[in-house]
Formats: C-alpha cells, sequence, structure tokens
C-alpha cells in the first residue's frame, strides 16, 4: 500500500466517523450573448449524497481564509467544506450546491476562490471549498 493510498484511506476515514451528511448538486451555466447577468443554471446529472467535514472560516493571521477575509472574498459567516479527493468541484462543471443535512437542511453555494486539493504522489488525498450559504438565486 502507497503512502498516498493510506492518506486517502485515513481522510475517507475521518469523514466516514466525524462528517455530516450532504448532498452535491451540480449545474452547467450557460451566460447569455449580450448581456453577463444572462445566466441560465441546468442540473448536470443526480444529485450526489456524501459526507464532507465543515468548518467555520477563521481570521487567523496567515492562514488563505484570513487572506480571503481581508480581500473580501470572504464574508465571517463563510464555512469551509472537506470532501474527498475523488469529488468532482471543479472542471467540466460550472457551478455546485451542497446541503448541509439530511433530509432536509441548508443549501450553500460554492465561492470559486480559495478552492485547494491537497495531493500525495498525483492522487488527490482531499478537498477544500469554501461555501456560502444561498438566500437567494446560485448564480
Amino acid at each position: 500500500m502507497t503512502i498516498s493510498t493510506t492518506l486517502q484511506d485515513g481522510f475517507n476515514k475521518i469523514i466516514a466517523n466525524a462528517g455530516t451528511q450532504i448532498k452535491l448538486r451540480y449545474f452547467n451555466m450557460t451566460i447569455g450573448s449580450v448581456w453577463d447577468d444572462e445566466a441560465t443554471l441546468s442540473q448536470s446529472g443526480a444529485d450526489l449524497w456524501t459526507s464532507g467535514l465543515i468548518q467555520p472560516v477563521t481570521d487567523r493571521e496567515g492562514t488563505s481564509d484570513s487572506l480571503l477575509l481581508e480581500q473580501g472574498k470572504l464574508i465571517n459567516a463563510d464555512k469551509k467544506l472537506f470532501l474527498t479527493g475523488s469529488l468532482m468541484t471543479t472542471g467540466s462543471i460550472n457551478k455546485f450546491d451542497v446541503q448541509i443535512g439530511s433530509p432536509i437542511g441548508d443549501v450553500y453555494t460554492s465561492i470559486p476562490d480559495g478552492a485547494e486539493v491537497w495531493e500525495s504522489n498525483g492522487q488527490k488525498v482531499y478537498k477544500k471549498q469554501y461555501i456560502r450559504r444561498l438566500t437567494g438565486s446560485i448564480v
């Protein structure tokens, strides 16, 4: 067993034991041909139920959280979501939302700034994604 596999297995055990039930819903976004605010979302695929670790953002000096807070890209009410590395959070999808809790719960949208993938020997171990509670449109 390689160190990468050991790290992935360890992180997956942490999520299984200490994680929260979440639902990921993926969307494709189409921008209108004339105006940037003409955005249309269409669900891409089925909902995915999994587990994730949710933590608040911190303003501790020297962290990526504090830098993004200072730049105004995050607010204090945002959260960090840690997911297993094999889940798709970037690439061909344009947007995804996260429902925390099952069967119902608060819905959050992904914040692309600050998203990180932690790899070991080319294998994705975990992903950190910032999320913000939705109070209106996901767009």
